[in-house]
């Protein structure tokens, strides 16, 4: 793992935050701190080529492109555990596939552990087309029989984006102001041929280079002007999140990955949910459907060095928001991790 001087962080967090849709946009980043265009492709290079980086591409919203979404969780007795988690991991619409649960290391009788309760153990994410949805769980049951699969659609989303600074990897980060839960899908037109053609060239790896839309507007048959315009609307309208630097947590550092969840009455909700989503070590935040075997609704994502910084970060967590007798599992093992593939 590579170590970062905070100019370098700095800009891997607002390469993560969205690059400027300009024809330059690395030499944009440089210029607002203090580093060369070629000296922040180059550190983007480095971060790709070891594996530390996904990739350099767009971040869609699934929901505008006629998706739906939602985690799942199956109980899945250990022995099985593999076998299982490799026929969720095969199918397309699934994302990100963990087994999570509490490390042996850490006594179960801490603040967070399940103590004497056992919780499902593997956890995944699944978005397909709103119309294929259905049937894509029901693929999954038939595949993963005799284990059930639950499904924990979103209910209300109060922070989605994941940018990891390298700066506070090891510290203790301030809490930033409330920010508003987010606004109510609007729905959007659906996207035409040309348009979904463009979506599948830009949810990938784009090719790096210092006029990095220069490539892509080429293939599709647009101006860079043309492009930059189009993904300027998307963004606007929400279809696309951000044009951004995708890194891999647990290679960058960010090893002990933890999902923070926790009961509490209706009224509180939001503004719970708010407060946890001001925290620049939340990555993800939502309210979730209530599972019988999983009575949780409201949930945070994590991220620090070490499964006890996890469990301090979610006591803090915890306390901020004014919630007790909460729930932290932790991702004992990736199985999948990568980009949604749309259309």
């Amino acid at each position: 793992m590579f170590d970062f001087n905070d100019k370098e962080a700095a800009v891997l967090t607002a390469l993560q935050q969205g690059l400027p849709l300009l024809e330059r946009p690395f030499a944009e980043v440089g210029k607002n701190h203090d580093l060369g265009e070629e000296e922040v492709i180059t550190l983007v290079r480095r971060l790709l080529q070891t594996g530390q980086a996904r990739r350099v591409g767009a971040v869609f919203d699934a929901r505008r492109l006629g998706y739906r979404s939602a985690l799942c969780a199956m109980d899945v007795p250990r022995v099985k555990l593999a076998e299982t988690a490799a026929k969720v991991a095969a199918a397309r619409g699934v994302t990100h596939a963990y087994e999570r649960g509490w490390p042996d290391e850490l006594p179960r009788s801490l603040p967070g552990g399940p103590g004497t309760r056992n919780w499902p153990n593997l956890w995944f994410t699944l978005a397909a087309p709103v119309e294929d949805f259905a049937s894509e769980i029901e693929k999954l049951r038939a595949a993963c029989q005799p284990y059930a699969v639950h499904t924990l659609p979103a209910l209300r989303r109060f922070k989605i984006d994941v940018v990891f600074d390298l700066r506070t990897r090891e510290r203790d980060e301030t809490v930033e102001p409330l920010i508003p839960a987010s606004r109510e899908l609007v729905p959007t037109p659906p996207l035409d041929e040309a348009e979904k053609r463009l979506v599948k060239l830009l949810e990938g790896n784009v090719p790096l280079c210092a006029e990095l839309f220069a490539d892509p507007a080429r293939t599709a048959g647009l101006s860079v002007a043309g492009l930059l315009d189009k993904l300027r609307a998307w963004r606007s309208s929400g279809v696309l999140r951000r044009f951004a630097l995708l890194l891999r947590h647990r290679e960058i550092g960010f090893k002990a990955n933890g999902m923070c969840c926790w009961e509490l009455p209706d009224e509180d909700m939001l503004e719970a949910g708010r407060r946890l989503a001001a925290f620049p070590e939340v990555t993800h935040c939502y309210e979730r459907a209530r599972l019988d075997i999983f009575p949780f609704r409201l949930y945070a994502m994590i991220h620090t060095p070490a499964w006890e910084q996890t469990r301090q970060l979610f006591e803090r967590l915890s306390r901020a928001t004014g919630v007790q007798d909460g729930q932290l599992l932790l991702s004992l093992t990736e199985f999948k991790k990568t980009s949604m593939q749309f259309f």
